[in-house]
C-alpha cells in the first residue's frame, strides 16, 4: 500500500461497500482527501449507505487497477445528489503484469479461431486479466491452438482471442485447460471489475465466517 494521487474530477470510478454492493459513478469534485461522486442512479435516494460506512473507490489507469479505502462522510442533495467520500490517503495498486486471480465457476466456451467450431465448453475454475483455467468437455483442443473465448461476467458478454497454454486431454468430458489472452482495455476493465467484486465477496464471506 502506498500513497498515490486520487482520481481527478470527471474520472469514472466504482464505489463499493463491504456487503458486496458496487456502483459505477463519476467524480464531480475533489478537494484533498475528500472525493465527491454522483449518487448512483436509481439508488442514490433509496439504497443509501449510513454516514460513516466504510466504502472504497476503484478506478483504472494506464498501469492497472487502483483502489482507495475511505468512509462515506456526507450526502449533498442538490440538482445532482453527491456522496462525499473521505479517503484515508492510501491506495492499493494492482499491476497488469501481476494480474490477480480469483476462483469462480461461470460457463465458458472456446471456439477454434480459424474454423469457428466449438472445441470446449464447461466452466472456468479461476480467472485473471491474463488468463482463465477451465474444466469441462473438449473436442479437438490442442496446446498453442488459437481460440475465441466466450463468457459472461456480471451480465457482460466477452469474446476474447486467446491461445491454449495447457490441456489435460484433447478429447473427453473431464478436461482441464488453461487459456491465456491479452484483452483490449474495455474488456480488461470488465474482467478487473469481476475479479475485484469476487475478492470483496470472498473477504465478506471470510469475515462472516469468523464472526459466526
Amino acid at each position: 500500500m502506498r500513497s498515490v494521487r486520487l482520481p481527478d474530477v470527471n474520472a469514472l470510478v466504482e464505489l463499493s461497500l463491504p456487503d458486496g454492493r458496487s456502483y459505477p459513478t463519476r467524480v464531480e469534485d475533489a478537494d484533498g482527501l475528500v472525493i465527491k461522486v454522483a449518487a448512483p442512479r436509481g439508488v442514490g435516494d433509496i439504497d443509501v449507505p449510513v454516514l460513516g460506512s466504510a466504502v472504497s473507490l476503484h478506478w483504472t489507469g494506464p498501469r492497472g487497477l487502483y483502489t482507495a479505502p475511505g468512509t462515506l462522510a456526507a450526502i449533498e442533495r442538490d440538482r445532482v445528489t453527491l456522496w462525499a467520500v473521505e479517503a484515508d490517503g492510501n491506495v492499493d495498486y494492482y499491476s497488469r503484469r501481476t494480474a490477480v486471480r480469483v476462483a469462480a465457476g461461470e460457463p465458458i466456451r472456446l471456439l477454434d479461431l480459424a474454423e469457428g467450431s466449438e472445441v470446449f465448453h464447461g466452466r472456468f475454475v479461476d480467472i485473471s486479466e491474463r488468463g482463465v483455467r477451465c474444466h469441462g468437455a473438449a473436442a479437438g483442443l490442442s496446446v498453442e491452438q488459437p481460440v475465441l473465448v466466450k463468457m459472461v461476467l456480471d451480465n457482460n458478454l466477452l469474446a476474447l482471442e486467446g491461445s491454449v497454454l495447457t490441456v489435460s486431454d484433447p478429447e473427453g468430458d473431464d478436461v482441464t485447460t488453461v487459456v491465456i489472452y491479452d484483452p483490449p482495455d474495455a474488456q480488461a476493465q470488465v474482467i478487473r471489475r469481476y475479479v475485484l467484486n469476487a475478492q470483496i465477496r470472498a473477504r465478506k464471506a471470510a469475515a462472516d465466517s469468523a464472526a459466526g
